[in-house]
């Protein structure tokens, strides 16, 4: 799933959906890179990316952390 985050409103409810998941969540840019956004080192490398202007594809590992962002997805369309 293709997303972006545009304000500290959106960034804080994708912090708390993020906490939810239990398992890998991974964010893939177009240059790229791959960030796993459950392991700290690599957070807000992966972050930054949803907030920048790259176009970054988002993958959950997991069928119920996937329903999760989608639900997140949802609340900020």
């Amino acid at each position: 799933m293709k997303m972006k985050i545009c304000n500290k409103d959106e960034l804080r409810l994708f912090e708390d959906t993020l906490e939810q998941c239990r398992s890998s969540v991974l964010v893939l840019t177009p240059e790229g890179n791959q960030y796993d956004l459950k392991n700290p080192m690599e957070k807000y490398l992966g972050i930054a990316s949803l907030i920048g202007n790259e176009d970054p594809e988002l993958f959950a590992s997991n069928r119920e952390d996937e329903m999760k962002l989608f639900t997140y997805l949802e609340k900020i369309a």
